[in-house]
């Protein structure tokens, strides 16, 4: 009898500790647990269960989700979109390519070829404008705001070709007024053409590209 008690006690505590493993085991997989050798940190798959408040996850929930954190995410991370509807207004075929076309308002103008637009920090496409310690920074840049004022609405055409720059920017061609903002700078001789990336560019065989040099 003695020994039989000791039997069901064995197999008790086996099927519990399996039960255990089990549970531990799946939680592992999804990182919904605190990792036991640090191999991953709890949360990091969005899963967050188990998990103590960190940089992924608050009171059980991914934090990945809250409006802050996307927020957050849009100021540190290119932001990769499907070719978004244009408003009805606007020309549909200003746009081209199977990239991002973006409909926003200017919130600044950095220089001649540097915006930000909505969320985004927009490069121009090929176009190449003074820098600030360079002669003709001032008339540049004063051209851009004047084509394309703070809260007016533009349009985006992002590259095919080279979509984001080294510097996380998103390269593009933009519309002010339905004008090429791109080219007018180069027609006004605000601006030069950038050769080395007319070969990289969706944009290096259109005509005001080609009258410039590529």
């Amino acid at each position: 009898m003695k020994y039989l008690a000791l039997f069901l006690i064995s197999i008790l505590l086996l099927s519990t500790t399996n039960f255990v493993f089990a549970h531990r085991d799946g939680c592992h997989s999804k990182h919904s647990c605190q990792s036991d050798t640090g191999s991953y940190e709890c949360g990091d798959k969005g899963y967050c269960s188990e998990c103590q408040d960190n940089k992924y996850c608050k009171a059980g929930e991914p934090i990945s989700y809250s409006k802050d954190s996307q927020s957050r995410q849009q100021k540190t991370e290119p932001i990769i979109l499907k070719k978004q509807v244009l408003h009805q207004k606007t020309s549909p075929a200003l746009c081209i390519g199977n990239t991002m076309c973006i409909q926003g308002k200017v919130k600044s103008v950095v220089d001649g070829d540097t915006l930000y637009i909505d969320s985004y920090k927009v490069r121009l496409s090929l176009t190449n404008t003074p820098e600030k310690d360079q002669k003709g920074y001032a008339e540049a840049t004063k051209f851009t705001k004047t084509m394309c004022p703070k809260d007016s609405v533009v349009i985006v055409d992002q590259d095919d070709k080279q979509p984001f720059d080294s510097f996380k920017r998103l390269v593009g061609k933009v519309y002010c007024s339905d004008k090429n903002l791109n080219a007018e700078l180069l027609y006004k001789n605000h601006a030069s053409i950038m050769k080395k990336y007319c070969s990289k560019s969706e944009f290096g065989k259109e005509d005001w590209a080609k009258k410039f040099g590529c």
